[in-house]
C-alpha cells in the first residue's frame, strides 16, 4: 500500500501538469515528438528537423515561435520534392501541417486558426479518401485490393494468419502466385497453379473493405459538418476510434501520430478523457510499432 501511495504521489505533479496544460502547446510539443520518433527525410533534410525539432521540446520559447514553423514547413517540403512521387501519403500532410502552425502562431488568435486548420485537413483527408476508395478505384470496392493486400503485403501477415483461415505454406503459396519469380519457368510444377482463397479470407477482405469506407466517410462528414451539433461532437471518438484499429494492423504509427496530433490541436472543447483518449492512442501507436502482438498471438495460437 506504501508502495501505491508513493506512486501515486510522484504521478500527481506530472498529471496536473498535463491537465493544465494549452492544448496548443500540447499538439506542437507532440509533433516535434512525432518527428524525433519517426525521423523524416534524406541526410540533407534530416539532421536539421531533428535538431530543431529537440530544440523545440527542450525550449518553449522557440516552440512558440513561428521561425521554427517555418524552417520545418520548408525542409519537409523538400523531403516531399526529394521523394516525388514516392513519399508516404502522410508526408504530404506533415508540411501543411507544419505551415498551419506558422500561419497560426503569426495571427491574433492562433489557437482557433490552428484547430480550424486541423478540422479542416482532417476533413480533406478523408473525404478525399473516401471518394478514391469509393467512386475512383473500382478494385477496392469489389474487395479486390484487400484480397491482394491481406496475402502481399507483410505489415497484414499475421492479422491474416490470425483471421484470414491460412496457415504460413498457404500464404506463401498465396504470394507466389500473385507474384511469381520472373526467372522460374511457368511450366515448373512447383509453380502454384490458382489462389487459394478460404471463405474466411473473403469475408476478412470484404469486411475490412466496407468498413474502412464507412468508418472514413463519416470521419470526412463529422469533421467538415457545419454546425456544432451532435454529429460533429462525436468527430473525436470516431477519429480516436479509427486510429487505435487502423493503425493496429497498418503499422504506419507516422500517419496515426500526426492524425492524432491534428485531433488534439482542437481539442480545446472537448473534455479531459477525450484528452487523454488521445494521449493514450498516441502511446499505443508506439506500442503497436514496436510490440508484435500479432505475431504473439498466432505463435500463442499454433502453441
Amino acid at each position: 500500500m506504501k508502495a501505491a501511495d508513493r506512486i501515486k504521489g510522484s504521478l500527481t505533479p506530472l498529471l496536473e501538469q498535463l491537465n493544465g496544460l494549452d492544448w496548443m502547446t500540447l499538439s506542437q510539443r507532440l509533433l516535434l515528438l512525432d518527428l524525433l520518433l519517426r525521423p523524416i527525410g534524406g541526410w540533407e533534410v534530416r539532421p536539421l528537423i531533428l535538431l530543431l525539432s529537440a530544440a523545440g521540446l527542450l525550449v518553449p520559447r522557440l516552440q512558440r515561435h513561428p521561425a521554427l514553423w517555418l524552417l520545418l514547413t520548408i525542409l519537409s517540403a523538400l523531403r516531399v520534392y526529394a521523394d516525388w512521387p514516392m513519399s508516404d501519403n502522410h508526408a504530404y500532410v506533415i508540411p501543411y501541417w507544419c505551415l498551419a502552425n506558422f500561419l497560426a502562431l503569426l495571427s491574433s488568435t492562433p489557437r482557433e486558426n490552428l484547430a480550424l486548420s486541423g478540422r479542416l485537413l482532417i476533413g480533406l483527408i478523408f473525404l478525399f479518401a473516401t471518394a478514391q476508395k469509393g467512386f475512383i478505384s473500382p478494385d477496392f470496392m469489389d474487395g479486390r485490393f484487400f484480397r491482394q493486400t491481406l496475402v502481399l503485403d507483410s505489415r497484414f501477415q499475421d492479422f491474416t494468419l490470425l483471421l484470414g483461415g491460412l496457415d504460413r505454406d498457404e500464404l506463401e503459396r498465396n504470394r507466389e502466385f500473385l507474384e511469381p519469380d520472373p526467372r522460374a519457368d511457368e511450366q515448373s510444377p512447383a509453380r502454384p497453379q490458382a489462389f487459394h482463397e478460404p471463405p474466411a479470407l473473403g469475408n476478412l477482405a470484404w469486411a475490412l473493405t466496407w468498413s474502412t469506407v464507412i468508418l472514413e466517410g463519416l470521419l470526412a462528414i463529422a469533421f467538415l459538418w457545419p454546425t456544432r451539433g451532435w454529429f460533429f461532437r462525436m468527430r473525436h471518438g470516431l477519429l480516436i476510434t479509427f486510429c487505435i484499429s487502423t493503425f493496429a494492423v497498418a503499422t504506419v504509427a507516422g500517419f496515426g501520430w500526426l492524425l492524432i496530433i491534428m485531433g488534439v490541436a482542437q481539442s480545446r472543447e472537448a473534455s479531459l478523457q477525450t484528452r487523454w483518449a488521445y494521449l493514450i492512442t498516441f502511446a499505443l501507436i508506439l506500442v503497436y510499432r514496436e510490440v508484435p502482438w500479432g505475431e504473439v498471438l498466432v505463435q500463442w495460437r499454433a502453441f
